[in-house]
Protein backbone atom coordinates (compact mmCIF):
# COMPACT_ATOMS: atom_id res chain seq x y z
CA UNK A 1 0.00 0.00 0.00
CA UNK A 2 1.21 3.68 -1.16
CA UNK A 3 1.94 5.90 2.09
CA UNK A 4 0.85 9.37 2.77
CA UNK A 5 4.42 10.57 1.16
CA UNK A 6 4.50 8.18 -1.71
CA UNK A 7 6.10 9.70 -4.78
CA UNK A 8 7.30 9.40 -8.50
CA UNK A 9 9.01 11.28 -10.52
CA UNK A 10 9.61 11.31 -14.28
CA UNK A 11 12.08 11.85 -17.09
CA UNK A 12 11.81 12.13 -20.88
CA UNK A 13 13.62 12.98 -23.74
CA UNK A 14 12.27 13.00 -27.39
CA UNK A 15 13.66 13.76 -30.40
CA UNK A 16 11.60 14.49 -34.08
CA UNK A 17 14.02 14.26 -37.51
CA UNK A 18 12.53 15.61 -40.50
CA UNK A 19 12.75 14.06 -43.91
CA UNK A 20 11.00 15.98 -45.27
CA UNK A 21 8.37 18.83 -45.82
CA UNK A 22 5.77 16.03 -44.76
CA UNK A 23 7.71 13.21 -43.20
CA UNK A 24 9.37 13.15 -39.66
CA UNK A 25 11.23 10.18 -37.84
CA UNK A 26 10.40 10.45 -34.29
CA UNK A 27 11.81 8.91 -30.76
CA UNK A 28 11.94 9.09 -27.27
CA UNK A 29 12.80 8.05 -24.37
CA UNK A 30 10.86 8.20 -20.40
CA UNK A 31 11.86 5.97 -17.08
CA UNK A 32 9.22 6.68 -13.52
CA UNK A 33 10.74 6.29 -10.37
CA UNK A 34 8.30 5.33 -7.37
CA UNK A 35 9.31 5.84 -3.82
CA UNK A 36 7.40 4.81 -0.76
CA UNK A 37 4.83 2.46 -2.51
CA UNK A 38 4.08 4.59 -5.18
CA UNK A 39 2.36 2.80 -8.08
CA UNK A 40 3.24 5.11 -11.58
CA UNK A 41 3.63 3.01 -14.85
CA UNK A 42 4.40 3.82 -18.36
CA UNK A 43 2.08 1.61 -19.44
CA UNK A 44 -1.04 -0.53 -18.14
CA UNK A 45 0.41 -3.76 -19.23
CA UNK A 46 2.29 -5.84 -16.44
CA UNK A 47 2.30 -6.34 -12.92
CA UNK A 48 2.10 -3.91 -10.17
CA UNK A 49 5.46 -2.77 -8.63
CA UNK A 50 5.82 -2.22 -4.81
CA UNK A 51 7.65 0.04 -2.69
CA UNK A 52 10.99 1.81 -5.02
CA UNK A 53 10.73 0.50 -8.78
CA UNK A 54 10.94 1.84 -11.80
CA UNK A 55 9.38 1.63 -15.58
CA UNK A 56 11.06 2.80 -18.51
CA UNK A 57 10.14 2.96 -22.16
CA UNK A 58 11.15 3.82 -25.75
CA UNK A 59 8.73 4.99 -28.22
CA UNK A 60 10.07 5.60 -31.77
CA UNK A 61 7.99 5.70 -35.49
CA UNK A 62 7.73 7.74 -38.77
CA UNK A 63 4.97 10.81 -39.21
CA UNK A 64 3.59 11.34 -42.50
CA UNK A 65 0.71 14.03 -42.95
CA UNK A 66 -1.22 14.04 -46.21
Amino acid sequence: PATADAKASKFAIGYVYPMSKRTSLYTSYARVSNKNGSNVRLAPAGTAGTGNFTSSGIDFGISHTF
